[in-house]
């Protein structure tokens, strides 16, 4: 916060305050290369590389911190102590390595390659691709027809039907790629919930078709995959995203931790500071003293840097206690200029220290953009909405179902102002029928 506040007070941007701004908003894979590269051009850097026995014991410490905690934080120190193996000893192949290496050689230009792989992960345990596209497109930063572009590159890989939105979906990319009949893909369309009933004979009386004929259709369905994921291994999808924030749950309380173990540590050369000490000519001294001072700076800068990831994690912690107790649903709004107010730094220093930045918890890994997500309505965030929404469904007379608009109105009730096109738009992005799909006889 020191940095920031003191640069604030320049009048001038200098060199070194737009270089403290670029290693602000590198990820860590990117202030890794980024680290690489000075090293190269500054001769004075060392870099201590952290060597792999001792990330291993600090793994292995980390495992025994956590042997009283939450089991699923655990799981992800142990995947972190496999990744850090040079060589692997596991055969199987999971969907997300299938993937990720498909896109070596797809003729992809970087961005698009980037946001595939994004989508890749967060894709669930049947390979279908569920999650709110505007919340992924605002998290990106990217179009909503950028997202639909790289959804339908997703959608063309293998195994075919990965990154469907749903079943019907997913058959159909594979009905297309079969070039099946009109009928297979009509019975899809229009009739999956007769197909999965085996209802053969209602199915051929509204298609006007004969039963042999639906016969062979539908055997051609029930040949197609209904779950793209289901030919690999089951293990947890490893974290290509290299997270640069750890929230730990533990028994009583959350750690958080700021992921610089990917990052080598910087040093000054202790030849060059010996060499100042000696007699040597005026140009030299100063050479090498200029490159000190902007080894320094490096250095300082990434501690910086580090410090506001952790001022960050606290405080997103803090306002996103609920999301991280109890999962997706316990969202709360909470905007970049709010936190901006609290740590006393500008709302553009907190776009530049979220920008491209991961963290991980129990829920999975997510950007820090996410956890900023303005309100839908002035009051609530959608996800809570979407929360209330699904409550009051579940609470509800199942022979007299609540239509749209009486949850519209119970909403209104408990101070939401929500219009009854958003509780609908809601209620499909949750795949929840209408009142009568809902309705028991």
């Amino acid at each position: 916060m020191e940095l920031i506040q003191e640069l604030g007070m320049k009048q001038k941007i200098s060199q070194e305050t737009i270089q403290y701004m670029g290693i602000l908003q590198m990820g860590t894979q990117e202030l890794k290369a980024y680290l690489q590269e000075v090293m190269l051009e500054n001769p004075v850097i060392e870099m201590e590389e952290i060597h792999r026995e001792n990330r291993r014991e600090e793994t292995e410490r980390k495992l025994q911190w956590l042997e009283a905690g939450d089991y699923q934080n655990q799981v992800y120190y142990r995947q972190e102590r496999e990744q850090g193996e040079e060589l692997t000893t596991e055969t199987e192949q999971n969907l997300t390595d299938y993937l990720l290496e498909q896109l070596l050689y797809m003729d992809l230009e970087k961005k698009q390659a980037d946001i595939l792989a994004y989508m890749i992960q967060c894709l669930d345990e049947n390979g279908y691709f569920k999650e709110d596209w505007e919340e992924i497109a605002d998290a990106l930063g990217i179009t909503a027809e950028e997202l639909k572009e790289c959804k339908k590159l997703l959608c063309s890989m293998e195994p075919s039907g990965v990154g469907a939105g749903n079943l019907r979906e997913c058959l159909m990319i594979q009905l297309e790629k079969k070039e099946a009949s009109e009928l297979s893909r009509r019975i899809v369309q229009e009739f999956l919930e007769e197909f999965g009933k085996n209802q053969l004979g209602k199915i051929a009386r509204c298609t006007g078709q004969s039963l042999s004929k639906v016969t062979e259709a539908c055997q051609m369905i029930k040949s197609l995959n209904p779950r793209p994921s289901n030919c690999f291994s089951s293990r947890p999808f490893k974290n290509y995203l290299i997270p640069d924030l750890v929230i730990v749950k533990l028994k009583e309380h959350f750690e958080i931790l700021v992921n610089d173990s990917e990052t080598p540590k910087i040093l000054v050369s202790s030849y060059y500071r010996e060499m100042l000490q000696k007699d040597n000519s005026r140009e030299t001294s100063d050479y090498i003293q200029q490159k000190i001072h902007q080894a320094e700076w490096v250095q300082r800068c990434v501690e910086q840097r580090n410090s506001m990831l952790l001022a960050l994690g606290e405080k997103i912690l803090q306002k996103q206690i609920h999301f991280f107790q109890m999962g997706k649903g316990h969202m709360r709004p909470m905007t970049q200029k709010e936190l901006a107010v609290e740590l006393g730094i500008s709302p553009s220093a907190i776009s530049r220290a979220i920008k491209g930045k991961y963290l991980q918890c129990t829920w999975g890994t997510y950007p820090l953009s996410y956890f900023f997500s303005v309100g839908v309505e002035e009051n609530l965030s959608k996800d809570r909405i979407q929360y209330y929404i699904r409550g009051l469904i579940q609470e509800e007379d199942k022979k007299k179902p609540l239509s749209d608009r009486l949850l519209t109105e119970k909403l209104q009730e408990m101070g939401i102002p929500i219009s009854r096109r958003t509780v609908a738009k809601y209620r499909d992005h949750m795949e929840i029928p209408d009142a009568l799909g809902r309705k028991e006889f």
